[in-house]
């Protein structure tokens, strides 16, 4: 018997970040270091991302955020110094952010290693919406690795404008096993209970449609709709939970919109389980973990039609998009699901049949060790 060829893994560098604070980029890593992907590569993780610096204070050009960036790119140097990688894939965002970690890739690409730049945001963010030194800049950066790891179809246009840019598709992804017996339990239950229960889970602020969400409300609340809604997260900007508070006041909706502090845990899965469905009215997006949980919960998604939410939902399958800034169509939509209790038995299905076919982890780490061993 010839002798076995045993390959060696490839030898993978990751920064990015896990929570606190929690978001969508720390879910991720969060789900992807408690995956197979550790026996598939040989793989070290470092953190790029303070864990000790507020939301609201995030992003902001501060003499303290400069201190905690220097410390990130320093943390990143010493791990590509020890782990000496094959292929670094570096995480970002716009901003501040982009700018940080393109120093980890000139640190990265300094030691020989193949670069990969992963953005956890809309290609709108962080490209076409901004000006024309920093498309440059972003441009130059890019040209600097040796790919880009996109979220969704809207990043296509970067094959246009970056052509000798390789582009790896690798849509977000989560663990299903926490969130299959919600959706279980509500495909045997079928339909609603009482009012329809609308869940919002994410940050809030005017640029995730928090503002709007209450507009809606309150034209569906207007006809006696029988809705309630449910707002859980932590301000993007200090007084944003104040001035939503102060709304929903003034429009008399007490009762029927309420503001939840962050959930994590059981008690974010205690939201989904109570929900009928799911609303995620943001300005912009790259692929929101909230929403794949949600779907993964069999709960219809009600979103706005940015960045990677096009991809996750098929319009009038398993929920509704909307133009942004739109509470009227949101309140349309809604009112669709409510006035038909087999509409959304059948969204609930789909929700649940997507999630489970096209998002999760392991599906994204067989990919992704793909796009590693292409890239060394």
């Amino acid at each position: 018997m010839p002798p076995q060829i045993v390959r060696k893994k490839v030898r993978v560098l990751i920064s990015g970040h896990l929570p606190p604070p929690m978001g969508g980029i720390g879910a991720f890593f969060q789900a992807l270091l408690n995956s197979s992907l550790s026996e598939k590569v040989d793989l070290l993780f470092v953190i790029t991302s303070s864990q000790r610096r507020v939301l609201s204070a995030s992003g902001k050009a501060t003499f303290s955020n400069l201190l905690e960036a220097i410390k990130d790119c320093t943390r990143f140097a010493r791990a590509v110094l020890k782990h000496r990688p094959q292929v670094t894939h570096i995480a970002t965002v716009f901003g501040w952010s982009f700018i940080k970690h393109s120093v980890c890739v000139m640190i990265a690409r300094a030691s020989g290693s193949r670069v990969l730049i992963h953005p956890h945001c809309s290609f709108k963010a962080i490209y076409l919406e901004r000006p024309t030194w920093w498309k440059w800049y972003f441009r130059k950066i890019t040209k600097l690795s040796h790919g880009i790891i996109t979220l969704s179809s809207e990043w296509d246009e970067l094959k246009e404008i970056i052509p000798d840019c390789a582009v790896y598709s690798l849509p977000n992804a989560i663990d299903l096993v926490p969130y299959l017996p919600i959706a279980r339990k509500r495909l045997e239950n079928h339909n609603k209970n009482g009012d329809l229960r609308v869940l919002y889970l994410g940050y809030l602020g005017s640029t995730k449609g928090s503002f709007d969400l209450i507009d809606a409300a309150g034209e569906l609340l207007s006809n006696s709709s029988n809705v309630i809604f449910d707002l859980v997260g932590d301000e993007l900007a200090q007084g944003v939970r104040q001035l939503l508070e102060q709304k929903i006041l003034a429009k008399n909706l007490n009762g029927k919109v309420n503001i939840h502090q962050p959930a994590f845990g059981p008690e974010k899965l205690a939201y989904f389980q109570r929900a009928d469905v799911f609303i995620y009215p943001s300005y912009y997006e790259g692929m929101p973990m909230a929403v794949l949980e949600a779907m993964a919960s069999g709960l219809p998604v009600v979103a706005s039609r940015v960045g990677g939410l096009p991809d996750l939902l098929e319009d009038g399958v398993n929920g509704y998009l909307v133009d942004p800034g739109c509470p009227e169509q949101l309140a349309t939509a809604i009112q669709k699901i409510l006035n038909n209790d087999l509409l959304l038995s059948s969204m609930q299905k789909q929700a649940a049949r997507i999630a489970a076919e096209r998002f999760d982890i392991e599906q994204l780490v067989t990919k992704l060790v793909e796009i590693y061993e292409f890239a060394d």
